[in-house]
């Protein structure tokens, strides 16, 4: 008898075990730092994986996401606001610019936050503007080992994963990339995603890939064009680093403006562009050495006249 009662007993502490251990995942993915309920017992939740006195919580930062320069910060109020729904758009897809400038952005937000980022992809846009890819994601300021892909096949499932993966503080931001004008991405649902951002404090980015903006709930829309960057004779090893100018669209608690920007991937961090400094910085690309000389009287006119 008193056999069974201690088999029963040491069953039931075994239960009470994975129990405890559950609950302890849980508040790591909702971002609390107790254990809940009568468990928590005034004590800090610590995962059996993680050194004694440190905390479970993820490090979230602060609540604002700022780009590190004077100008640009005092447009936005001191930075991107975490708890929003901010658009991205470029006007070709396939140059990769918003893509990159959205890159950044997360590589930025991943300093000050461990949390995991979600990266939504629909079909239609990865088949345009290509699929991620890891090492370069490392390169460039992000860690591969913090994205989350998930690749959906239309523009519905892509806006329904969206909208859940909101729901879930265990994220620091959620991404979703969509081509084109889909009908369900109208003013309402973009409302919803708003309102979703809003409530749990996730950031919301949503790339599209679109000519010409339309109405949304977007608490700041940005314009992203590939620029030059600076002088290559500044950078013998290589092409030099990335660069944007982006036109801050839409901005609901302030001003507006266009901005070029440059990227250093090793510190995470944006510089300024000097536009008069990088006019004067001499042509793009080198002339051509393999080619002939161009004949003289040659002119510059591709297109003729129609003769009929």
């Amino acid at each position: 008898m008193m056999t069974s009662m201690s088999a029963m007993s040491g069953a039931n502490v075994a239960v009470d075990g994975r129990l405890v251990q559950l609950r302890r995942r849980i508040a790591i993915l909702e971002g609390r730092g107790l254990l809940p309920g009568a468990l928590a017992g005034g004590l800090r939740a610590r995962d059996p994986d993680t050194p004694a006195g440190q905390s479970l919580s993820p490090r979230r930062g602060r609540p604002v996401l700022p780009f590190g320069l004077a100008p640009l910060d005092a447009c936005l109020g001191g930075g991107l606001r975490r708890n929003a729904l901010h658009e991205l758009r470029g006007m070709a897809s396939r140059n990769g610019a918003a893509t990159g400038f959205a890159l950044a952005l997360l590589a930025r937000l991943s300093r000050d936050d461990d949390r995991p980022v979600l990266w939504i992809m629909e079909a239609a846009a990865a088949r345009e503007a290509g699929a991620l890819y890891g090492v370069g994601l490392d390169r460039f300021g992000l860690a591969a080992r913090q994205v989350v892909l998930v690749n959906v096949r239309t523009p519905a499932e892509a806006l329904w994963t969206f909208e859940e993966a909101l729901r879930c503080r265990g994220l620091a931001a959620v991404m979703a990339e969509i081509r084109g004008h889909p009908r369900l991405l109208d003013l309402t649902a973009s409302r919803r995603l708003a309102l979703r951002a809003r409530d749990s404090g996730v950031m919301a980015l949503l790339l599209r890939q679109v000519e010409q903006p339309e109405p949304g709930a977007a608490l700041t829309r940005w314009q992203v064009v590939p620029r030059p960057t600076r002088h290559p004779e500044l950078y013998p090893a290589g092409i030099g680093p990335p660069a944007w100018q982006v036109t801050l669209e839409r901005n609901r608690r302030g001003a507006t403006g266009v901005f070029d920007l440059e990227w250093d991937h090793a510190t995470r961090t944006f510089a300024a562009i000097d536009r008069a400094r990088a006019a004067a910085s001499g042509p793009v690309a080198a002339a051509p050495v393999d080619r002939s000389s161009a004949p003289s009287g040659a002119r510059t006119v591709v297109a003729l006249r129609d003769a009929s």
